[in-house]
């Protein structure tokens, strides 16, 4: 392991010179990268007999395997009143008793659907945008006197579970009962992710 210097290479004797060049002479490449021996395209050797063909040289084919699809991502988790699979255990709690600083809120009545779909998508696209983390959604009750619970009390959570607006809820509950009960959700916004 001494100084670090290659071994000299040692010269080749005027056999070995010889014979690499007779080596080098009957190679030569072909258009496609193979090798061919010339040595049949050469006359003959040194006893005057023919040399033999050799086969043509074997181009080798790999198989391309193209790698196993990945598995489907898995199904987000169906948000329902009280489900916080994006929240740890205190902030849901926290949501649920309405303990949580409503930071903005929007109140749907008198909408048609369409409308309150439109209202409620530009309201949590902006909330998400700004920050904001915690809203309330007012929906209304419904039909007192028919005891029908209203349209858009039934139509606000299954939304939440579609896209584009499931992107941007992590969970949602009804509210208490000084922010209108069960006909208005506490409805906690994801963190915006910072851009990379």
């Amino acid at each position: 392991m001494g100084g670090g210097k290659r071994p000299r290479r040692r010269k080749l004797t005027a056999d070995e010179q010889a014979l690499w060049k007779h080596v080098t002479q009957s190679v030569r490449k072909t258009g496609d990268g193979d090798l061919q021996s010339l040595a049949a395209d050469n006359a003959d050797d040194d006893d005057g007999a023919p040399a033999p063909k050799s086969p043509p040289a074997r181009k080798i084919r790999r198989r391309i395997v193209d790698p196993p699809p990945l598995p489907p991502a898995p199904a987000p988790v169906q948000l329902s009143h009280g489900t916080t699979t994006g929240m740890d255990r205190r902030t849901a709690q926290r949501l649920k008793r309405g303990k949580l600083d409503v930071e903005g809120r929007i109140d749907l009545h008198g909408h048609t659907q369409a409308a309150a779909h439109r209202a409620l998508e530009r309201f949590l696209h902006d909330g998400y945008m700004a920050g904001t983390r915690t809203v309330l959604v007012i929906t209304g009750k419904g039909d007192r006197l028919g005891g029908k619970p209203g349209v858009l009390r039934d139509a606000v959570p299954r939304w939440f579970n579609e896209m584009p607006l499931r992107q941007w809820v992590a969970g949602f509950s009804f509210a208490a009962p000084k922010d209108g009960g069960d006909g208005a959700l506490y409805v906690r916004l994801k963190r915006r992710k910072s851009p990379r």
